[in-house]
């Protein structure tokens, strides 16, 4: 379901619990401030996950204004009013937002549960790649083919 806000903090995935983040090109990571250490064990992970992918990726989504906000939650009470919808036993949920993608995380993330999130990563990389290559003219153009 396409949520109809301008803004991520202007949308329901959005708490005032929110008061400190990390940007890094189309990956936007909110937290509460005592989960910094949290929020930044997630952006190491990320960045060590997908270091072949950070340049294309980056410049994927800025070609279509597009970012990935990270909404690290508090609280189990946090999570479940903001994705409402959400099943009552998941611990990460992706969602959209405009052209952007928002992944709800229940913390603590543990390391068993990193997987979870790398899963809704993998996903809209292979959605982002699968629209990219669809619009790329090179590999559509006459001649292309298996």
């Amino acid at each position: 379901m396409k949520e109809n806000a301008t803004f991520v903090t202007q949308s329901k995935f959005f708490s005032p619990v929110f008061n400190a983040a990390i940007f890094d090109g189309p990956i936007r990571i909110y937290f509460a401030q005592h989960q910094e250490a949290q929020a930044l064990k997630v952006y190491f992970n990320l960045q060590e996950r997908y270091k072949h992918l950070r340049e294309s990726s980056r410049y994927a989504h800025q070609k279509r204004n597009g970012n990935i906000f990270i909404m690290l939650y508090p609280s189990i009470e946090t999570f479940e009013m903001c994705f409402n919808s959400a099943p009552a036993q998941a611990i990460v949920v992706k969602d959209r937002l405009d052209l952007d993608y928002v992944i709800g995380v229940k913390t603590p993330l543990n390391d068993q549960n990193f997987s979870l999130l790398y899963e809704k990563l993998d996903d809209i990389n292979s959605k982002q790649k699968a629209v990219q290559d669809s619009l790329s003219p090179e590999l559509t153009g006459p001649g292309v083919g298996i």
